[in-house]
């Protein structure tokens, strides 16, 4: 522990999880500077560790309990050093017997003191306990003081947080509360301070942007919402994540298609496509209306679609599968993840009968994959000889560098490796590029064109 006088707690931030997550770590950071804590990416200098944690399924839950056996070991190296574990595995049903495991951790906080991070750790030692809301209700603002820990060139927008969905397998409802949605003059505030602070992409984030306002009785807020994010000034774009079939509706679809600033690929996860999964999954719409959502946002709203699917769900026959596999065939999805059934104790899902092996589950995920990287294979070699539009996400000298065109998502998607940039090239800047090379998840371009700042 620091002994000078006026010599700020060094504060070192572990952050897992989605996005969404890492929103919360921003705002954590900003609470931690407001009240003069120290901020260090280096765990060796810092006098106290944060873990902010995901609990979402069986592997994010054992990558944030290695984390917090790192942290142990790095706590035994030096006197006075404490750790703080912080966000979602604390509001998971099992948070109590993990927190026995770990006597060592002197602080375990919940979703609602995020805010509170500063308060919470500037005492000069931690009071070994917890600090976690039973229901989460927190929801920061335009006002809330939050650290942007992502290149400057773009930012998550969080609109909402919680879910209502109830989808059967997930457990998200259970840890991070009901939905709660920010009003569009706050989210529409937050975004303008973003654009005029030189940030080029606005990432769009929620448990379901399509439910944005849901919870406040309101129709087709999300298709509003679109349309002023679309109205704002300045030289920027806006990706949407999230959005659920069962919104999709013309509305949005009608936004969609007018916005001029709208990066043209949209994240929605359908997690399958056969008719009896959706109905067991809880999904709230069947293939008919699933295919029809797809349609109308390729088509109408001319948008490409990320998507996520799941397999090895409870009474998942090989003719489910077969259907779905099919459907990544014919769809051609211009990105795709997949994962398998992982049972979480309380959600509806986890006592469901017929069970499927995991190792049917995994060969199943396999195949999957394997069809998705065909698909992204042949796609990417069309691109050769072409010129393409692309960010600029990082500048490595030599006229070499990484960017991402409209399909790919910051930290989740493709990146492309840039060749011949410019000297004085900032990330952040619009560029056109002719394609090289490519393979199933690599493209090498050339820059040849640039928007002058």
């Amino acid at each position: 522990m620091k002994t000078q006088e006026n010599t700020p707690k060094m504060v070192c931030i572990v952050s897992l999880g989605c996005p969404k997550n890492f929103v919360d770590t921003e705002v954590a950071a900003g609470s931690l500077l407001c009240r003069g804590l120290g901020i260090t990416g280096d765990a060796e200098e810092a006098d106290l560790l944060l873990i902010n944690t995901c609990a979402f399924i069986e592997p994010a839950r054992k990558e944030a309990t290695e984390e917090i056996r790192k942290a142990v070991r790095w706590k035994k190296k030096r006197a006075g050093r404490e750790i703080v574990v912080a966000g979602c595995l604390n509001q998971w049903n099992g948070a109590a017997d993990l927190r026995k495991r770990f006597p060592e951790v002197d602080l375990w906080t919940g979703i609602d003191a995020v805010e509170r991070m500063g308060e919470l750790l500037a005492r000069p030692h931690l009071s070994a306990g917890t600090e976690i809301s039973a229901v989460p209700s927190y929801l920061y603002d335009e006002t809330t003081p939050r650290v942007l820990l992502t290149p400057g060139h773009y930012a998550y927008l969080k609109i909402a947080d919680g879910c209502d969905n109830r989808c059967a397998y997930c457990s998200i409802p259970g840890i991070r509360g009901p939905l709660r949605s920010r009003s569009l003059k706050s989210v529409l505030a937050e975004a303008r301070a973003l654009i005029d602070g030189g940030v080029k992409e606005l990432i769009v984030i929620a448990q379901d942007t399509t439910a944005f306002r849901r919870d406040r009785g309101e129709k087709n807020a999300a298709a509003k919402l679109i349309r002023e994010l679309d109205r704002l000034d300045g030289d920027y774009r806006f990706r949407l994540m999230y959005l659920h079939p069962a919104s999709v509706t013309d509305a949005v679809v009608g936004a969609l298609a007018d916005a001029e600033h709208l990066a043209r690929c949209v994240e929605m996860p359908l997690q399958h496509i056969a008719d009896r999964m959706l109905l067991s999954m809880g999904r709230k719409v069947g293939e008919k209306t699933t295919r029809e959502a797809v349609r109308k946002v390729r088509e109408i709203a001319r948008c490409a679609i990320r998507t996520t699917f799941m397999v090895g769900f409870p009474g998942e026959t090989g003719d489910d599968f077969e259907t779905l596999l099919r459907y990544v065939e014919e769809e051609k999805f211009a990105r795709l993840g997949a994962f398998c059934f992982s049972p979480e104790k309380g959600t509806p899902a986890a006592a469901f009968p017929h069970p499927v092996p995991r190792k049917t589950a995994q060969r199943r995920y396999e195949r999957l994959l394997e069809a998705q990287n065909a698909i992204s294979l042949a796609a990417n070699r069309e691109l050769v000889g072409k010129e393409i539009s692309v960010i600029v996400d990082s500048v490595e000298g030599r006229g070499k560098g990484f960017g991402r065109t409209e399909l790919d998502a910051p930290e989740i998607d493709n990146q492309i490796v840039l060749r011949k940039i410019p000297t004085g090239m900032k990330p952040g800047t619009f560029a056109r590029a002719l394609v090289r090379s490519a393979k199933a998840y690599d493209i090498t371009a050339d820059i040849t064109a640039f928007k002058e700042e």
